[in-house]
Formats: structure tokens, C-alpha cells, sequence
């Protein structure tokens, strides 16, 4: 069948979106139409949207809450009715075939891709790969947000680094990814979960995810703040996961310093830095700090998340009360206001995460 839809599109050489309606054919053997009920504007978008060398118009967003309106012929996982996040992470990835970046070719030819798939409209077309089954009665604020904010957030917590009871964190950006990370440590039953951020506002959005320290940049030397906040029945001073989630290369080393490190002798080796946001240009490390203190430096995609598996869990979080997704969706825009809710987190505006809400 034809689905009648409104999607935003970068157009080549422009930094703002456009809303083009088009007529979406029947979906590829392994393509599923998704009727989007509210989807997350997430800040590495930025990054496309404001690429000087990208020369092709382009799909944006990953993060959504939708319902199946057609399947294509190889498609057995869902099935048109099923509800479904849509994620940027393949929930399949070994089985052989890999999943298809989306594509739309819009009147007069005007074709739109992605790298993965794409979220911004009233619909999409997307490799069955980049959906989940959503569990029961999963509300909007939480379905927008789960697959990159939540995923790559609390992802990294619990997958990347294990965090255990009893054990201290430290985390740059208290963004929504950042806050999202916060929330899981308190969830894993972290003993110290301090937040590290410039902006007050954020700062006491994060206590209310959980964070028992805060940590203002603009006070001090955040690194000093924090072993003053983390002494260790070793002697060692400093967190134990420091999770960097501002993708800026010069808090790097900065972060890493805030990590405990190990006893020589002792068999006891120094935390880990977690790299959670995208680095934008290269960065310089001390070598020295990293070798001497025996601590890790430790890559993240996606919160080294099983979107199946791990969807699951997260949506177990919300309905039992530990993790407030209302809260953390801060901005709420309509589709119509999509360019407007780029420009605020553009220019730090949102304190949370932006959602684009488009009804059931």
C-alpha cells in the first residue's frame, strides 16, 4: 500500500531542515513502515547537520516510538500493528545479513539517505534490524528517548563499565546522556555518583536522577573537587568509572585524571575512563597518568547495548518507579517546531532531552 507521509530532509548545502510530503511505496523485503508517535532530537545530529564536507541530503534521527504500519516479505519479527523503538544499534547483528541503511526519493527525484536509519517524520522506512518490539504500555517520554539517550547513558554504566554496589562515579555532561548514566549508576547501586557540568540548571536535574555530589566546573578544579569527595581505604583518592559524555576532546584528560588510580605492589590496578560522547577533533592524553596509575581508557558505541536484551531492562527501570523518563524529557516540540528544537540544543538550550511529540 502507499503511506502518505511528512519527513524532514537536510537538503545538500543547507544547514536547516525542510518538511516534504511524499508517498511512500511499499516497503524492501527486509523494510518496515513505522508510524511515529514521538521521537528524541539528539545531539550528535548536530554533527550532520552542521558538516561543512557533506554533500548529499540526508535522514536524521534514531530514537523513536512508533507502531508497524506494513512489513516487507522477509519480514517475521513484527508484524503491522506491533508497537516498536527504533534504534541506530542492529538487533541482530550476527545473523548474517546486514541491516540496510534507509533511502526516500522524494517528487523530482530528490533522494534523501542515512547511514543507519532515520526517525524524523510523521513516518519512516527502516531495516527491520533497527527495531525492537516494544514492551506493554511503554509511555512516549520513555519509547523517544530509549534507543541512543537511555541506550548509550545508562548502556555504558552497565554494560561498558559493570558498575557495582558500593563503587564511585564520576560523569562529564549532565546532558541527557549524562543524566541517563547518572540515573543507572544510582539504579546499580553506586555509593558516589557525582556530576560534572558548567550549567546550575543541570546540575540539580542531575541530583534528581540521582547524583549525590555535584560538581561545578566554573567553581574550581573539578579534579581536585572530586578526590576530596572519593577517598579510597587504600589511600587512593579519585572515582572509580569516570564517564565522559561531552564528546569534547580537552575534558578528556581531565576526566581520566579524576580516576582513581592503583597500588603498586598491591595488585590493585586504577579505574577507568569511559569515552561515552563522540570526540569531534583529536585529543592529547597523559601518557604518564594513564601508565603510571595502571587505569583504562575505554571506547563506547551505543552503551555496548543488546537493543533486545537491554530495552527490556531500561523499560523495567521506568515501571518500577527508579528511572523517571517524564523528567528527563525536559523540551517538547511539535513536528512543526523540529527546526526550532534543533536550534535550542544548538545553543544549549535544553536541559534534558528534546522530544518531538506527534500523538498515537
Amino acid at each position: 500500500m502507499t503511506v502518505d507521509a511528512r519527513i524532514a530532509v537536510l537538503p545538500a548545502g543547507q544547514e536547516k531542515l525542510e518538511l516534504r510530503e511524499v508517498s511512500l511505496g511499499p516497503p524492501g523485503p527486509h523494510e518496515v513502515v513505522v508510524r511515529q508517535r514521538a521521537f528524541g532530537v539528539c545531539h550528535s545530529q548536530l554533527d550532520r547537520i552542521f558538516d561543512p564536507g557533506r554533500t548529499s541530503s540526508m535522514l536524521l534521527g534514531h530514537e523513536s516510538i512508533g507502531t508497524v504500519v506494513e512489513t516487507g516479505s522477509e519480514v517475521r519479527y513484527v508484524a503491522p500493528g506491533d508497537e516498536v523503538l527504533t534504534t541506530w544499534i542492529p538487533r541482530t547483528p550476527l545473523e548474517g545479513r546486514a541491516p540496510v541503511p534507509s533511502r526516500v526519493v522524494f517528487p523530482g527525484g530528490d533522494e534523501a539517505s542515512t547511514h543507519n536509519t532515520f526517525t524524523w517524520g510523521t513516518h519512516a522506512v527502516v531495516d527491520e534490524q533497527w527495531v525492537v518490539k516494544a514492551p506493554p504500555a511503554t509511555p512516549a517520554d520513555l519509547g523517544a528517548i530509549i534507543g541512543c539517550a537511555l541506550m548509550t547513558g545508562a548502556g555504558a554504566v552497565m554494560n561498558t563499565a559493570q558498575v557495582r554496589t558500593g563503587q564511585s562515579v564520576a560523569v562529564w555532561g549532565a546532558g541527557g546522556v549524562g543524566l541517563c548514566a547518572i540515573a543507572a549508576a544510582k539504579v546499580l547501586g553506586a555509593a558516589s555518583v557525582i556530576a560534572v557540568d558548567l550549567d546550575a540548571d543541570k546540575l540539580m536535574l542531575a541530583k534528581h536522577f540521582g547524583a549525590t555530589d555535584v560538581v561545578d566546573v566554573r567553581a574550581g578544579d573539578p579534579v581536585e573537587a572530586i578526590r576530596e569527595l572519593t577517598a579510597h581505604s587504600d589511600g587512593t583518592r579519585g572515582v572509580d568509572f569516570a564517564f565522559d559524555c561531552t564528546g569534547i576532546g580537552k575534558n578528556i584528560p581531565v576526566s581520566l585524571a579524576a580516576v582513581r588510580p592503583g597500588v603498586r605492589g598491591a595488585g590493585i590496578r586504577g579505574g577507568a575512563d569511559v569515552l561515552v560522547g563522540i570526540p569531534r577533533v583529536p585529543f592529547e592524553l597523559d601518557a604518564f597518568d594513564l601508565l603510571n596509575g595502571e587505569k583504562q581508557l575505554l571506547g563506547c558505541v551505543g552503551g555496548s547495548c543488546d537493543p533486545a536484551r537491554d530495552f527490556v531492562t531500561f523499560s523495567g527501570w521506568a515501571k518500577d518507579g527508579t528511572f523517571d523518563p517524564s523528567a528527563l524529557v525536559t523540551d517538547r516540540y511539535s513536528l512543526d517546531d523540529l527546526n526550532t528544537a534543533v536550534d535550542d540544543l544548538h545553543h544549549g538550550r535544553v536541559r534534558g532531552r528534546a522530544v518531538v511529540e506527534l500523538g498515537a
